[in-house]
């Protein structure tokens, strides 16, 4: 096992991915060979489905996290098509679905399987309530949507924000720490139940080959290299992995231990809430989405006086 710390030199595609845009790296190495990608994007609807790109072009749409479960099953068929027409498959996604994908492939030399740290995935019904009520409450429709991102550093890496922009001009823009659908699926209550019991953790679970990540803590492990861009944890588990990983440029080399302390998702399962069955079961009767979030994961009122009094601060100064 090999890890890293690691970020783009392209500076423009660091700060257009979630964290230090290496995925972007092995990908296009992937796509230079005549090889195929796969990964998570939006669809015409804004539904997170996977999809195949074989250009820099079309990898644009699989760069960033999107949190929810993506419609991945039948991508797996064409990515095993793929390999049996002698092509090279970078093969990308949650830990559970790339296992999915080891265990189709087995062990096929022209496979790679690269992995996301992953929190937990939301159920997709629960992104497609919150974007019709968000919408609705904007009024707007989807097909006015230009893009979505889950992870926009305009307010810096550590504090990101979710954005949606509008064909017009205009955005949506929330900090993830007060946006709703952000606040329900950290505090563990729109995750998927297998997330709970995740077989695929470090140090004994991983089938990738490759596992990516945000270097959470770097202001503590690394803290000459933290400028608040974003810097991604590059952990190779094969010798397929180390290879593939050996045109990356090491800003750090921290240890599991260390990474693991700030990133716990990486050696550990989400914890199932205390009020998880009563939110779900609140969640088969609503027709409110944006009131359900706020019930069980709204900013707590001592918080919001915080802020309340720090932006006073600011102001004053």
């Amino acid at each position: 096992m090999r890890i890293i710390a690691s970020n783009n030199p392209d500076n423009s595609v660091r700060l257009l991915s979630s964290a230090g845009g290496v995925y972007t790296l092995i990908a296009e190495q992937v796509i230079a060979d005549g090889g195929v990608v796969y990964g998570a994007g939006f669809n015409e609807n804004w539904h997170v489905v996977h999809q195949h790109a074989t250009t820099s072009e079309e990898l644009a749409r699989l760069r960033g996290s999107k949190y929810v479960f993506s419609d991945y099953l039948d991508t797996v068929k064409l990515a095993l098509t793929d390999l049996e027409a002698g092509k090279k498959v970078l093969f990308s996604g949650t830990p559970c679905q790339v296992a999915v994908m080891k265990k189709r492939a087995s062990d096929n030399d022209r496979l790679l399987l690269v992995e996301v740290v992953c929190h937990g995935a939301p159920e997709p019904r629960y992104w497609d309530m919150y974007l019709d009520a968000l919408c609705r409450k904007l009024k707007r429709k989807r097909s006015e949507i230009k893009n979505i991102n889950f992870r926009d550093k305009i307010t810096g890496w550590k504090g990101y924000s979710i954005t949606i922009h509008f064909a017009d001009g205009t955005a949506f823009t929330q900090r993830s720490s007060k946006n709703l659908y952000m606040r329900a699926f950290l505090k563990d209550y729109t995750l998927r139940k297998p997330c709970f019991k995740c077989p695929f953790k470090y140090p004994d679970g991983s089938r990738a080959d490759i596992t990516l990540g945000d270097f959470w803590g770097i202001d503590k492990v690394a803290p000459d290299i933290d400028n608040n861009q974003g810097t991604t944890i590059v952990i190779a588990r094969t010798k397929k992995g180390e290879k593939a990983i050996e045109q990356l440029q090491a800003v750090a080399k921290p240890t599991l231990v260390e990474i693991a302390r700030f990133n716990p998702a990486i050696t550990t399962p989400a914890i199932i809430p205390a009020h998880y069955e009563d939110f779900q079961n609140h969640a088969k009767c609503s027709t409110d989405v944006l009131r359900l979030f706020q019930k069980y994961a709204a900013v707590p009122l001592k918080q919001r006086f915080k802020d309340l009094v720090k932006r006073i601060l600011q102001g004053k100064s």
